[in-house]
C-alpha cells in the first residue's frame, strides 16, 4: 500500500482471539483488541514501486500468499499488476489483487476496473480488497457511502464479499465506521504488539500488514509485509473460488441449477427462481443485456473422476427460454470454446458439442448474461441444467461443428452423477455459432 498510509470469512475459524482483560498495547475504551497467536502465514503486498520483482526467490523466503496492485482509483492502472499477477500463482503462492480507492471518484468506475483486470477468479485467487485510507476530501458520510458501493459492486459479481483494508482510526473517524464486516479485515497497523487495535466494529481480522518495512528475497528494499490469521490451509479455503463438489463419474453426469457444483452470480434480485419447471423441477432465468461486461451468470462446475470425451448439452424450458444469443463458454485443459446457443431452439436438452476433459477440476461451463440482445426487449436467459454423457476416451479434441478442441478450468459444488443420453449431433445445426479462444 502506500505507507500506512474476492465468501466472507464465514466459517472459516481464525486463529486470534478477542481479549478484553490483558490487552497488549494501550487502547481506549470500546477498541478491540485482537490477540494473533496462531501460526503465522506470512505474505506481502506490491506495486510497481517495487520494481520486477524474483518471485522464486520470495517464495523460498516463506512468503506464501501475496497481494498486488490494480490501480490508483481511476487514474493510475500499475504497470506491474499483470506480471505480478501471473508470477505470483505460477510460482505457487495464493494470490490477490488490490485498488487504492478513491472515494471522490466513481466507485463503480473503479470497482469495474478491477473486475475486468482479475477476470474470473479460480482456486488460490483471494477475494480481492478495497484499500481504504484517503477520504479525498469528503466527509464520513460519503466515504462510507462511496466505499458501501464499491463492496456491494463487487459482492454481486464475484459472488462473496471482497476484503478491506484499512486503519483503526481512519476507518472509526474519516469513514465513520459502517458496519461492513461481512466482508474480512485486513488491518494496517505498524507495532511490535501481538495484538493490533483493529477498526470497529469488526471483532477479528483476516489479515494484518504489521509493517512497511520488511525485508524479502526477491524484493529489492523494503515491503509491506503481513500475516494471515490462521493457518495455510484456513487461508486455501479462503482461496478457494468455488465450494468443493461432487464428481461426475466416467460415465457423465447432470449438473442442475440446485446442485453445489452450480453458481448463479450477480445482483440477486434479477435472478428469478422458478418451481415445477426445467430439469429437477426448478430453474433459474435473468434477462438477457447488450452490456459490454455481464451482470449476472451462471457458472456449472466440473470435477470430473476420468478423462475422456463428453457430450455436453444444456437444457432449455420452451417456458421460459428465450434468447437465441446464449453465449455458453466451456473451459478445458486451459482453452475456452464458445458456443452461440438459440435457447428456443429445443424444450429440454440441446447439445453444446463434444469436447475432451481432464480428468479433476479446474473445468466449468459459463453463461452469462451479457448476450448482446437488448434489456429493453425483456429477452429471458435461462440457467437450468448441463448434461455430460461419455462418448470416448478423449482422443484428440473437437467442438460442437468439429473444429475446435477441448479446455477446463473451474472448481466444484455437489453434482449428481448418472448417465444421459443426448440429442443427435445434427441438432448442432439448430442455432449453433461456435467459436473458440486460447488465452
Amino acid at each position: 500500500m502506500r505507507g500506512l498510509i474476492r465468501y466472507s470469512i464465514g466459517a472459516i475459524a481464525l486463529a486470534g482471539c478477542v481479549d478484553a482483560t490483558e490487552p497488549a498495547t494501550s487502547i481506549t475504551e470500546g477498541e478491540a483488541t485482537v490477540c494473533g497467536s496462531g501460526p503465522t502465514v506470512k505474505g506481502v503486498d506490491v506495486s510497481y514501486y517495487q520494481g520486477t520483482i524474483d518471485w522464486p526467490a520470495a517464495k523460498a523466503d516463506g512468503v506464501e500468499f501475496a497481494f498486488t496492485r490494480v490501480s490508483d482509483g481511476l487514474t493510475f492502472e500499475d504497470p506491474k499488476f499483470e506480471t505480478n499477477w501471473s508470477a505470483i500463482k505460477a510460482n505457487g503462492m495464493l494470490r490477490g489483487a488490490y485498488q487504492f480507492f478513491r472515494p471522490n471518484q466513481d466507485p463503480i468506475a473503479q470497482a469495474d476496473l478491477l473486475l475486468q483486470k482479475i477476470g474470473t477468479l479460480g482456486p488460490g485467487d483471494l477475494p480481492p480488497v478495497i484499500d481504504v485510507e484517503v477520504d479525498g476530501g469528503l466527509g464520513p458520510s460519503a466515504v462510507a457511502s462511496a466505499v458501501r458501493k464499491w463492496v456491494d459492486h463487487v459482492t454481486a459479481a464475484i459472488g462473496r464479499p471482497p476484503i478491506i483494508y484499512t486503519g483503526f482510526y481512519f476507518w472509526r473517524d474519516q469513514v465513520g465506521a459502517p458496519d461492513l464486516t461481512t466482508s474480512p479485515l485486513w488491518h494496517a497497523q505498524y507495532t511490535t504488539a501481538d495484538c493490533p487495535n483493529i477498526a470497529p466494529p469488526w471483532t477479528d481480522w483476516a489479515f494484518w500488514q504489521f509493517t512497511s518495512s520488511g525485508r524479502v528475497a526477491g524484493i529489492d528494499g523494503n515491503v509491506d509485509t503481513n500475516r494471515f490469521n490462521g493457518t495455510r490451509e484456513q487461508l486455501e479455503q479462503l482461496a478457494g473460488a468455488q465450494r468443493p463438489c461432487g464428481t461426475i463419474d466416467a460415465a457423465g453426469g447432470t449438473i442442475d441449477d440446485g446442485d453445489d457444483c452450480f453458481t448463479a452470480g450477480g445482483p440477486s434480485q434479477y435472478l428469478r427462481h422458478i418451481s415445477a419447471v426445467g430439469e429437477g423441477d426448478d430453474l433459474i432465468w435473468t434477462h438477457a443485456t447488450e452490456d459490454a461486461a455481464e451482470s449476472n451468470y451462471a457458472q456449472w462446475n466440473l470435477v470430473m473422476a476420468e478423462a475422456g470425451r463428453y457430450r455436453i448439452e444444456v437444457s432449455t424450458p420452451a417456458a421460459y427460454a428465450q434468447s437465441t444469443q446464449a453465449r455458453y463458454v466451456v473451459h478445458a485443459a486451459g482453452e475456452d470454446h464458445e458456443f452461440v446457443v438459440d435457447q428456443t431452439a429445443a424444450d429440454g436438452f440441446q447439445v453444446l458439442g463434444e469436447l475432451d476433459l481432464a480428468q479433476g477440476g479446474e473445468q466449468f461451463i459459463h453463461l452469462g448474461d451479457n448476450t448482446g440482445e437488448p434489456l429493453a426487449n425483456n429477452v429471458q436467459l435461462v440457467f437450468d441444467a448441463v448434461r455430460l454423457t461419455r462418448i470416448g476416451p478423449g482422443e484428440g479434441s473437437g467442438s460442437g461443428d468439429g473444429d475446435g478442441d477441448g479446455d477446463d478450468d473451474g472448481s466444484s459444488s455437489g453434482c449428481s452423477a448418472g448417465g444421459a443420453g443426448g440429442l443427435p449431433l445434427a441438432l448442432l445445426a439448430l442455432g449453433l455459432v461456435v467459436r473458440r479462444r486460447r488465452r
